[in-house]
């Protein structure tokens, strides 16, 4: 990642409720990351669920919805879902950083063309007068 900020793990960030709530559909066991989490695949990683979410996000923003190559997408919608998931909805003009692991984890289910180190990544837009 391109600043300390965005390095953070889910364990920093107070999804510890998230890996309580995945106790029960893990015979007990508490995940050690959000990666584990056995709605990670379903919310974030499944092409089934990210072609719903991308077609509510398109009608949603109609004309200001994102646009790009489908391996781009592919990473949009998974961050989105994973805000929708773990902080349900924030608002237009409230943003969090995603975990490292999450991210990391999205852009292996769904990588760049060609090599990651000649692809430059966009990261964390905080907004212009939020902090």
């Amino acid at each position: 990642m391109d600043s300390a900020r965005e390095c953070i793990c889910c364990q920093e960030i107070g999804l510890v409720v998230k890996m309580e709530e995945a106790r029960e559909e893990m015979d007990g066991e508490i995940p050690g990351c959000i990666t584990d989490h056995p709605g990670m695949e379903a919310v974030c990683l499944n092409v089934w669920t990210l072609q719903v979410a991308w077609s509510q996000y398109k009608q949603q923003y109609r004309g200001k919805a994102f646009e790009g190559p489908t391996h781009s997408k592919y990473r949009h919608i998974p961050y989105r879902q994973f805000v929708r998931w773990c902080w349900d909805y924030l608002g237009k003009d409230t943003r969090v950083v995603i975990p490292l692991c999450a991210v990391s984890c999205v852009r292996a289910h769904f990588p760049t063309p060609g090599h990651e180190e000649d692809f430059t990544f966009r990261g964390h837009l905080p907004l212009k007068n939020a902090y």
